[in-house]
């Protein structure tokens, strides 16, 4: 099957070509749904969700997969909602307990949403890691590392950047992209590229945003957490730089020679 397999472009194809032919297919929809999520497509996956749900209010495979699609295009309060419903069947369910875990979070609730991840990872360790917390100082030391890597490019560009370290992203900031942000991502540059800049103004203080507990739920040890500031900081630097993938590459690879 092409969604098993990874190709999760054929699967979507082959399942809308499905409910061409039959309408009212669910397993065509659940399909659909999944593949388009598995793309970042979130908004077009929640007709099919909310479909399923009106002949099944009680599929807890959906009401899980409905409260991602929720989070990740920054409607929160609805997402929660959602979530909790699946809990109330299936307190269990690895998928519902993490994303719950990072509604509760994102209200401050640090430690309900630790007991959320634990669950999930207690039912499913491989795809739900438990997260790992650093001190703020061990955070820094790793920032410090990631720095030290970094192409002379990049230093040098950091020097004219404030790095300020968040525990998670600004709804504001989120919402400031159409369609908005991940709430997950790692950092983020929201300044206007250097190239892009009109020559007399002069800008506000530029600043460059690292987001601790997200890096944290994805990073289960220190060498890997240097490494994924790192690349954060190299892309959202070269976002700085008005630099594409290209350019990135290149200058990544100097910085290696």
């Amino acid at each position: 099957m092409a969604y098993d397999a990874g190709d999760h472009a054929e699967a979507e194809a082959l399942a809308r070509r499905a409910l061409m032919l039959s309408p009212a297919s669910a397993d065509a929809r659940q399909v659909a749904a999944s593949a388009v999520i598995e793309q970042g497509r979130y908004g077009e996956a929640i007709p099919w969700l909310e479909e399923l749900l009106e002949e099944d209010p009680h599929d807890v495979v959906v009401l899980a997969d409905l409260g991602l699609c929720l989070y990740e295009l920054c409607e929160f309060e609805d997402a929660e909602a959602i979530l909790a419903r699946a809990l109330e069947i299936e307190p269990s369910d690895p998928q519902a307990c993490y994303w719950m875990g990072l509604c509760v979070e994102r209200r401050g609730e640090w430690d309900l949403a630790d007991e959320y991840f634990l669950r999930a990872h207690s039912v499913d360790p491989e795809a739900y890691p438990r997260p790992v917390r650093w001190s703020a100082d061990e955070f820094d030391d790793a920032v410090e590392e990631a720095i030290a890597d970094l192409p002379v490019l990049m230093r040098e560009a950091l020097d004219r950047l404030q790095l300020v370290v968040r525990d998670l992203p600004d709804e504001e900031d989120l919402l400031a992209f159409d369609p908005p942000l991940d709430p997950c991502l790692y950092g983020l540059f929201p300044g206007i590229p250097l190239p892009d800049r009109e020559e007399d103004v002069e800008p506000e203080l530029d600043v460059l945003f690292l987001y601790k507990r997200n890096l944290e739920r994805m990073c289960p040890g220190f060498d890997v957490l240097v490494r994924e500031i790192r690349l954060t900081l190299l892309y959202e630097v070269g976002h700085f730089l008005g630099l594409d993938g290209v350019a990135l590459a290149e200058e990544e690879e100097r910085g290696r020679s």
